[in-house]
């Protein structure tokens, strides 16, 4: 008697621990005593030891793959197309801000947290041409209102008295985003490079970059 209730009691304990950690295996041994003879049985349980394990590994594939396609869509997106912009850039944000709660599992995770940088500055070099982009268009706009109604001045607005400095801001922000972010050369061209050429087009200034972008 004293032997059936010691190992009934032990299987309780064993069983309680594994719900207690989480682990819940989907059979065990358990032994017990019963009329002088010794009985082996296995519990109904329906969840493997290993399942916990195999469960993080594939939220980690998932997330890497959500990252992954949320990089890809950004990177191949049209930069200088500014309604694509303001579609996407707020959906964009979204599915990161969803990410962050996720990533912070995999803290320590040197291949999350370098994609999770790799991100991260893909956003930056975004929103830094952005504003390029928008400050450009805007001189456009502007230079061209200067003149008033089909060039005749009437209802004519202010003239930038300070093209140079424009100028030299964007050559020069050209310049260090090329240094800066070389792997995204191709997005600085589209963008600020081709702005640059539109400009070249209204102003006259030197800039040696000029001919790679036929203007």
């Amino acid at each position: 008697m004293k032997l059936s209730l010691y190992f009934s009691f032990g299987s309780k304990i064993f069983e309680a621990f594994h719900k207690g950690h989480g682990y819940i295996p989907e059979k065990y041994f358990c032994t017990y005593l019963k009329n002088g003879h010794i009985y082996s049985s296995f519990s109904g349980q329906k969840r493997k030891y290993f399942s916990a394990l195999y469960d993080n590994i594939k939220e980690k594939q998932n997330l890497i793959k959500e990252m992954d396609q949320l990089y890809d869509n950004i990177l191949t997106s049209n930069w200088n197309d500014s309604v694509n912009l303001v579609l996407n850039v707020s959906i964009w944000e979204g599915i990161l801000s969803s990410m962050e709660e996720k990533i912070k599992a995999y803290e320590y995770d040197k291949e999350i947290t370098k994609k999770k940088k790799e991100i991260n500055e893909l956003f930056d070099v975004l929103f830094i041409l952005e504003d390029l982009r928008d400050h450009i268009n805007e001189i456009l706009e502007q230079s061209s209102r200067c003149s008033g109604l089909a060039g005749t001045h009437i209802l004519a607005s202010f003239k930038i008295e300070n093209m140079n400095e424009h100028l030299d801001f964007l050559k020069k922000k050209y310049e260090q985003l090329l240094v800066s972010y070389p792997l995204y050369k191709y997005q600085i061209n589209l963008v600020l490079g081709q702005g640059l050429a539109l400009l070249r087009q209204r102003y006259t200034f030197e800039w040696k970059h000029m001919h790679d972008f036929f203007f």
